[in-house]
């Protein structure tokens, strides 16, 4: 199932996976998820399933300060992509469209694909 990783911000490394279709984020404890962020409105952010589409799209739930994917602020519903960066306040989550095996594991990819893990080695140095 696809999933949001919490990349960037409070709760860093924290594995959201989309297993129903529609799924909120906000600072609210009636949101699907909960994001302890202060620049995070109350109830901020869906994602959900477009079935026309077949694919998950990401809205704004009326917040204050707008929802950016790929640092361009959503109006409308944005179809997401494979290692698209949602950010809401100062949060950015990244959207994983394949299934990981658990929250460890999307964890890693969408490390991997931040490019944390894309380190030089130095040879020969004192």
């Amino acid at each position: 199932m696809p999933s949001l990783v919490l990349i960037e911000g409070p709760g860093e490394g924290t594995h959201f996976p989309l297993n129903i279709p529609l799924v909120s984020f906000g600072r609210d404890d009636t949101c699907t998820y909960q994001i302890l962020d202060s620049l995070v409105s109350r109830k901020h952010l869906q994602i959900r399933l477009d079935e026309r589409l077949a694919k998950r799209v990401a809205g704004d739930y009326r917040s204050a300060n707008g929802v950016f994917v790929n640092g361009k602020q959503v109006v409308l519903d944005v179809a997401l992509s494979d290692g698209d960066r949602i950010k809401i306040g100062n949060t950015t989550l990244m959207y994983l469209a394949a299934d990981h095996a658990d929250g460890p594991a999307a964890v890693a990819a969408a490390a991997k694909k931040k490019g944390e893990w894309q380190r030089t080695t130095v040879m020969g140095g004192e």
